[in-house]
């Protein structure tokens, strides 16, 4: 077997073994992301279908037009987020979904995510927001110490196309120090590695022009080199009017499975999680 089948069929086993953890006859609701590994996650969903070993009445909530499609051929119920009602209205908890399972472009050693290489990040985080836990799923290239280590595609970031230029200038005058306003930049450490990011417009394969999200907007790729402090990268370029929504997913994973090379798969949960528990 060569190694990229080793590849593939270990993100296969990785999704299979994030299903059969997390998706059992309990879960009434499920958030299905988007990319290739959780094609494979919805085909153990249809297995399971089959053998009646899912909730009778599940319902699954989709992050894109892919995964939609993904929960209709597997013949399961989709549903929108807005038509959820709250799991525990009493809890003030707005987590109207039981588990997410969705794919990453890169993990960190937090659990820091990057997502968005489909184009579909506002949804999914949206989806994710709303979730009691969100599980990653993808194979070992996509593990890394830092977010930009291995990925370097840039942070996708959906952003209104009336501006697109005007947003591009603004978020490439970003340097490693800036914050937050009010936050204190005198002891900032650096944030990312780039003196300064940079932008381009996604553009689409076989049709002129930039790619049009599920959403009607468009795509900037943001280069910075290695991130350092995700959670304020993502808020510093939401600060940016005209932001809609950044591929950078901050503490909200709880659980990674990873494909790796060899044909294995492999569970991590979160570094400092992990030293809590020593």
């Amino acid at each position: 077997m060569s190694s990229l089948n080793l590849v593939e069929q270990s993100k296969r086993s990785a999704a299979f073994a994030a299903v059969d953890k997390h998706v059992g006859p309990t879960v009434r609701v499920l958030g299905v992301g988007s990319g290739s590994t959780v094609v494979y996650a919805a085909e153990r969903l249809l297995e399971l279908k089959r053998l009646n070993k899912l909730h009778p009445e599940l319902l699954c909530v989709p992050t894109s037009f892919q995964s939609k499609q993904l929960i209709v051929d597997a013949g399961l119920r989709a549903s929108d987020l807005d038509d959820l009602p709250e799991l525990d209205p009493g809890s003030g908890s707005f987590a109207s979904i039981d588990v997410t399972i969705d794919g990453a472009d890169e993990v960190d050693a937090e659990l820091n995510a990057i997502k968005g290489g489909g184009g579909a990040h506002l949804r999914e985080k949206l989806v994710a927001a709303a979730s009691r836990k969100l599980v990653l799923i993808a194979d070992y290239r996509k593990d890394s110490e830092v977010l930009g280590e291995k990925w370097d595609k840039g942070v996708p970031v959906e952003v209104s196309p009336l501006a697109w230029s005007t947003i591009k200038r603004q978020l490439e005058r970003m340097v490693p120090k800036s914050r937050v306003q009010g936050a204190s930049t005198a002891d900032a450490a650096a944030a990312f590695e780039f003196k300064h990011p940079i932008a381009v417009l996604r553009q689409a394969v076989r049709k002129a022009g930039p790619v049009i999200t599920d959403n009607g907007n468009f795509i900037l790729d943001v280069s910075m080199g290695k991130i350092y402090d995700p959670l304020a990268v993502e808020q510093l370029i939401k600060m940016v009017p005209g932001v809609i929504e950044v591929g950078i997913f901050s503490s909200m994973a709880t659980e990674a499975w990873f494909g790796n090379e060899d044909g294995s798969i492999a569970c991590r949960f979160a570094r400092s999680e992990m030293k809590k528990q020593e």
